[in-house]
């Protein structure tokens, strides 16, 4: 299920940057034609001016222009913010699925091998407190494992310390999602300045 997990947020974050290149070339397009527009109409002005006026409507255009350009890079990242917000929301009730379905405990066995080997056998999983229920399957993987109930833990998953808790490791689904977001922002590049 974890390739599953990594193909849909790669589609995801393939399809968010795709929206977020169209939305950013739409703009971009529409600054330069009213900026366009905004400069030749200031020119007109400026040639029936004596020197001194020039100086003043070329500044004023200037100001107008940088205002008008940062209004619409507000609204561009505003969009941004709007559509990457839609696609996480989205991931996060797909995970939600998914941790109410037959394939979720397998998730956690595996899961629990893997921390188990990362942290060693004097181990404590902290789970979400409705995942309790998985709490002996766990315990197979890890026969003196401690189960602890963690309530932040909000989608699901394992977290795991050593029983002097010097060692720590986090397999959340809630981590796993947080990483994807910090990815996705890097690698498409969604600046607005």
């Amino acid at each position: 299920m974890d390739k599953r997990l990594d193909i849909f947020l790669k589609s995801v974050i393939d399809y968010a940057d795709l929206q977020c290149k169209k939305l950013e070339r739409t703009a971009e397009t529409q600054i330069q034609k009213e900026i366009t527009e905004y400069k030749k109409q200031a020119t007109e002005k400026l040639r029936s001016n004596t020197n001194r006026e020039i100086g003043k409507i070329q500044a004023a255009a200037g100001v107008k222009a940088a205002e008008y350009e940062a209004a619409k890079r507000l609204n561009l990242v505003n969009l941004r913010n709007e559509l990457t917000d839609g696609i996480f929301s989205d991931a996060e009730l797909k995970i939600k699925e998914f941790t109410s379905s037959a394939e979720y405990p397998d998730f956690l066995k595996r899961s629990a091998q893997s921390l188990l080997q990362a942290i060693g056998s004097e181990i404590v999983f902290y789970i979400r407190p409705c995942d309790t229920v998985y709490a002996d399957a766990l315990k197979e993987i890890a026969g003196n494992a401690e189960i602890r109930e963690d309530s932040t833990i909000r989608l699901g998953g394992i977290i795991a310390t050593d029983k002097n808790e010097t060692l720590r490791a986090d397999d959340t689904l809630d981590s796993r999602l947080t990483a994807e977001k910090k990815a996705f922002f890097e690698s498409t590049d969604l600046k607005a300045f």
